[in-house]
């Protein structure tokens, strides 16, 4: 999903950017009324799509988002000191020898991604097949919170999650390219598959999907459009290859709605594909859960989504942002969404990935969900921040249950405290009190026998 609309925040010194950024949406057709059905159908092998991107040449409607060069922000993130991602940075884990594919606006090649840190994967936008060019400033933001190198300017510390990873950029889709008659914007459901195809066979290891698809649960379950159909074959052709798939839950607005826990009416394309992919929604700064993060039973694990610092996304931006500009009139407002919530989890799967190269794509999500801050509820969780709150150092370092017997648990600390006390055995407990009541009375007996002599003996010594 893209950017929400702005709200004020604290005098920060923020980014004034001259493109309007809106939320990123792919959208299908209509499909007629059928009984709902929470989960996708059966596959359809025959509804296959290359890893040719499709070029959609919509012109473009307004200009290229550009940067403030110099920009900073006095101050490490909050996201950043929550997550505490730099302690595997100084384990030795970087993200080194990971590709994770950015399918989303293009990216820019902002200098604090480093020289090189970016690959273009093409672009189903424009014909020049330039990966690397991003007008929307969305695709970069991403790109930076998984692999942006350390501020050298030594004021904040800012700092991706795997810096050493490199970034393989899949333009598909943009809100600044319009299609005249239709006024939809480029890329759609077949155009996702295809870049899911195209980073496959590019050599990613992990996938970063900062966009979806909002649909009603009639639509996504009948698979009417061939694009739904394409998508999840495209997903489960990757997971099959060891890929690990990161996808933002989405965001309310436009075709998103917000689902009743348990009760979902829209359905959010590709998290919809639960078994293959890894569903991230947003909690803000108190840890509690976005007001825009659309819920479902697809959700598994959260991440900071509000208020966030980035990399500056804008043409010629070489510094940090808190702000940007949203809208046609490019109102200054703050950096969130289920879109920013989502690479943080891609970073923490590219560390796993590089600490644990033989780990299968579900075995990754598990750690991830099963070492995350779980919420109250059943099973540990819900369909609004799914396991809860990711925690980056416990999935690296932690054995999770399904993995022992193959890897040494971890030894536990012994607490030596009111923890320690076997609750459940009332016989031992009540013999403890009994025993100390009887040490009691004695000592009580003993002292009224001790003074009974004394009071005898000084009877005696008067009647002398």
């Amino acid at each position: 999903m893209g950017f929400k609309h702005p709200r004020s925040r604290g005098a920060r010194r923020g980014l004034a950017l001259c493109a309007a950024v809106g939320v990123l949406g792919l959208s299908g057709p209509a499909a007629p009324a059928l009984a709902q059905q929470v989960g996708p159908p059966r596959l359809d092998p025959s509804q296959q799509t290359g890893s040719s991107l499709k070029v959609q040449n919509f012109p473009q409607k307004q200009g290229c988002m550009n940067g403030s060069p110099g920009s900073t922000i006095p101050e490490k993130p909050w996201s950043q000191l929550v997550l505490g991602f730099e302690r595997a940075h100084e384990l030795g884990l970087t993200g080194a020898s990971q590709k994770v594919a950015v399918i989303d606006t293009g990216v820019n090649n902002q200098p604090l991604l480093g020289a090189g840190a970016v690959e273009s994967g093409g672009t189903s936008i424009t014909s020049d097949g330039r990966g690397t060019q991003d007008c929307d400033g969305h695709g970069t933001i991403v790109a930076g919170i998984i692999s942006a190198d350390p501020d050298q300017s030594g004021e904040t510390g800012y700092v991706g999650v795997a810096p050493d990873a490199q970034i393989l950029s899949i333009r598909q889709t943009s809100n600044l390219f319009v299609d005249d008659q239709t006024n939809a914007t480029v890329g759609t459901t077949e155009t996702m598959a295809q870049a899911i195809n195209l980073a496959a066979d590019r050599g990613a290891t992990v996938i970063n999907i900062s966009q979806s698809s909002c649909q009603s649960i009639a639509q996504a379950s009948s698979y009417s459009d061939s694009g739904n159909q394409m998508l999840h074959n495209a997903v489960i052709r990757a997971n099959n290859q060891g890929i690990v798939i990161v996808a933002a839950a989405g965001n309310v607005g436009g075709n998103c709605q917000k689902n009743s826990p348990g009760s979902p009416s829209t359905a959010v394309l590709p998290a919809w594909f639960d078994d293959e992919v890894l569903t991230v929604a947003s909690v803000n700064q108190q840890g509690a859960p976005s007001e825009f993060t659309v819920p479902g039973p697809w959700v598994d694990v959260a991440a900071p989504g509000e208020n966030l610092i980035a990399i500056d996304p804008g043409v010629g931006g070489n510094g940090l942002v808190s702000q940007i500009a949203e809208g046609e009139k490019g109102e200054m407002g703050p950096i969130q969404g289920t879109s920013f919530a989502a690479p943080y989890v891609s970073g923490v799967a590219a560390l796993i990935k590089e600490k644990y190269p033989d780990l299968k794509p579900e075995q990754v999500m598990d750690r991830i969900k099963t070492t995350a801050l779980h919420p109250g509820g059943a099973n540990g969780r819900n369909d609004i921040v799914g396991y809860g709150m990711i925690d980056a150092m416990a999935a690296l370092q932690d054995v999770v249950p399904a993995e022992h017997g193959k890897l040494e648990a971890p030894k536990k600390p012994t607490h030596l405290a009111a923890d320690a006390l076997q609750q459940k055995d009332f016989p031992a407990i009540i013999v403890a009190i009994g025993g100390a009541g009887a040490g009691i009375a004695g000592i009580v007996f003993t002292a009224f026998l001790a003074n009974a002599v004394r009071s005898v003996r000084s009877r005696a010594r008067q009647n002398r």
